[in-house]
């Protein structure tokens, strides 16, 4: 057996100590007297070093007769083992004190009282050293054990709020059951009443009395307890089962109602007993001798007193497992097919579930829910079984039909999901990206959003870019510059980089006519001055691919450029008082109805110019996003206004 030593060995000591004098008080005066009327003493004497001189226990508890005084000196006894104890810490006594002084008055027959005194040498065969019997009185009835010589290698300082907080960690649970004798400890002239210490550290908020009929089980008495977490150690955040003044079973339930985030900072500890408990306790108090099913109720009784009692606390968490629920939902609301109505969904959940298990649980449920639809379609492709009729099997045809048709329809809506979340990203490139200088972000960082840099692309690489912003018809163009010098699609000699250039559109071509052109500029956010005229920038791309052939990167004509070729020319900027005073003065002169743009016509180019604000871009892409959205529906009506609202609020 493996001994603790150091401070650890100290303790021990003491916790021993007390121990056999919680026993002897419960067995002098009973089981409903002996927290009122049993007292237990420890007094500390220290060195000048802090370390200590010696330890002294006493009680007022029954004393060492004959019966006792061999099992003080038997470790594991059948009468240490029936109160609960075992008799091993004497044995760290040997280890660290030299010296063991024991002195105790029992009663003698009806009125007689005598004392035995010795010292305790545990290693030797007869460990009562110098045993002396004298006569006593009822006045001195109780044990004091002196602890002294301490081993140099096992001494330690010890001071009264080390000794205190450790005392009431070790003992919590006969303080919380009742069933602590009043304890006071001294070291050098400080005294401290140990249970009037917990006491302010232990309160009791509430108390029950419920009755439960079945099995004659009788009224239960249930207590609401906050505890510092500090002493309460391993009986925190429990219900605890009590018998006799006893923790007889302790159910954890700190994951079920998450109270490692309770407001107030404590544990908090559900408290039952009563007759029926106090009756039924085994002979040692670590179970109870009834039917599972009785515990069971007695425990169901208590768990929903616990969650009637914490019931602030758990609709904060459910109001943070709303905000989850809807987040997620909102996020992806393909898992809304397990989500009829978000406040019956939270109240399923566990309060100890954080967002990260909620969105787990949603994502299995999404699994088992698609898992299922491809075992209903495979049964279907087998055919009509001779058991259904043929309007029984088109009804499930339907059916299947319905559930894959809101299945795509939910994937759609995440979709817009993510598009209105690069619009809240591009909105953010329009603010001061440094505060203190007042400075925007640079045009490139705005390009780079919008459609990669440096790219040549077709409309085979849809996914990777954001065209979508300024124009959904741009993503169904058969080829497209980013950023790229002339020279890259064929025309030689000339270095010029349009920000973005797109040749040949699919879906809308008619035969006999040239295809148009789209050239797109992006001028700095914020930019006041615009330091190059965004107009004229355009018009010189025109000039310089009149007369040219634009080849692919493989060489491959796309398009022939010449005077009956039309052209769009697109001008996105910030209209700053600045900008809006070059575009008056210049062929794109003309204001918008809504005053968010200018526009214009070159015939001499045959090309159409726009000039559009970022906020009239973005705010104009998540209308038409957020119009798709609402067309899909098969959103729960709160995950609905909650995006409605987000949409709302980004688009102001």
């Amino acid at each position: 057996m493996r001994l603790p030593d150091g401070r650890t060995a100290l303790f021990y000591s003491i916790y021993e100590a007390i121990s056999n004098a919680i026993h002897a008080i419960e067995e002098r005066f009973g089981v409903t007297d002996f927290s009122t009327r049993g007292v237990i003493t420890i007094v500390v004497e220290q060195n000048d070093d802090k370390t200590l001189r010696y330890i002294g226990i006493s009680d007022n508890g029954i004393g060492l007769n004959s019966t006792h005084l061999i099992a003080f000196e038997t470790c594991d006894t059948l009468q240490k083992e029936a109160k609960g104890g075992r008799g091993v810490g004497r044995l760290v006594w040997s280890k660290v004190f030299r010296d063991i002084k024991v002195k105790s008055t029992y009663e003698t027959g009806m009125s007689g009282y005598d004392q035995v005194s010795f010292t305790f040498k545990p290693e030797l065969d007869d460990s009562f050293v110098d045993i002396a019997r004298a006569p006593s009185r009822e006045g001195e009835m109780g044990t004091q054990i002196i602890l002294s010589s301490i081993d140099p290698n096992e001494n330690s300082a010890m001071s009264t709020t080390i000794l205190t907080k450790n005392l009431c960690h070790h003992f919590f649970p006969y303080f919380i059951a009742g069933g602590m004798p009043r304890l006071n400890v001294q070291i050098g002239r400080r005294r401290l009443d140990i249970g009037s210490y917990l006491s302010t550290r232990v309160v009791r908020v509430a108390q029950d009395t419920i009755s439960i009929d079945k099995e004659n089980i009788g009224d239960i008495v249930i207590s609401h307890v906050y505890v510092d977490k500090s002493i309460s150690h391993e009986f925190g955040n429990s219900i605890l089962l009590t018998a006799q003044g006893r923790v007889v079973k302790t159910i954890e339930i700190e994951k079920k109602f998450s109270l490692r985030t309770l407001a107030n900072g404590k544990a908090y500890v559900c408290v039952v007993g009563g007759r029926f408990l106090d009756d039924r306790a085994d002979q040692e108090r670590t179970a109870f001798k009834a039917l599972d099913s009785e515990v069971g109720m007695i425990t169901d009784v208590a768990m929903n007193a616990a969650e009637a009692f914490l019931g602030a606390h758990i609709a904060g968490i459910r109001t943070v497992q709303r905000k989850s629920v809807l987040e997620l939902l909102s996020e992806h609301p393909q898992l809304a097919l397990s989500v009829k109505d978000v406040e019956q969904f939270v109240g399923t959940l566990s309060p100890s579930m954080s967002d990260e298990d909620i969105g787990k649980t949603l994502f299995t449920l999404l699994y088992r829910h698609e898992k299922r639809l491809r075992a209903d379609i495979r049964l279907l492709d087998g055919g009509n079984s001779d058991e259904d009729t043929r309007d029984e099997f088109r009804s499930k045809v339907d059916s299947l039909v319905q559930k894959v048709s809101d299945d795509a329809k939910r994937r759609l809506a995440e979709y817009t999901i993510k598009r209105h979340q690069i619009i809240q990203l591009a909105r953010s490139m329009l603010r001061y990206s440094d505060g203190s200088d007042r400075k925007y972000v640079w045009e490139k960082a705005v390009h780079e959003l919008i459609c990669p840099m440096g790219k040549m692309l077709s409309a085979h690489n849809y996914d990777d870019h954001n065209l979508w912003l300024i124009d959904d018809l741009l993503s169904y163009y058969s080829f497209f510059a980013s950023d790229k010098p002339m020279t890259s699609f064929g025309v030689d000699g000339q270095r010029q980089e349009p920000d973005l250039i797109f040749f040949n559109p699919y879906g809308f071509r008619r035969e006999g006519t040239t295809d148009p052109v789209v050239i797109i500029e992006f001028k700095r956010p914020g930019d006041e001055t615009l330091t190059s005229d965004p107009v004229d920038q355009v018009l010189d791309y025109i000039e310089r691919l009149r007369g040219r052939t634009v080849r692919g990167p493989e060489g491959e004509v796309i398009s022939d450029i010449d005077d009956r070729t039309p052209f769009e020319c697109i001008v996105i900027c910030d209209l700053t008082e600045g900008a809006k005073k070059k575009f008056v003065r210049s062929l794109a002169q003309t204001r918008t109805p809504d005053g968010q743009g200018f526009y214009g016509y070159s015939s001499e180019h045959n090309a159409s110019i726009r000039v559009l604000s970022y906020s009239k871009v973005f705010r104009d892409a998540e209308a038409r996003n957020r119009s798709f959205f609402d067309r899909l529906g098969l959103l729960p009506e709160a995950v609905r206004e909650a995006l409605s609202e987000a949409t709302s609020v980004a688009a102001e």
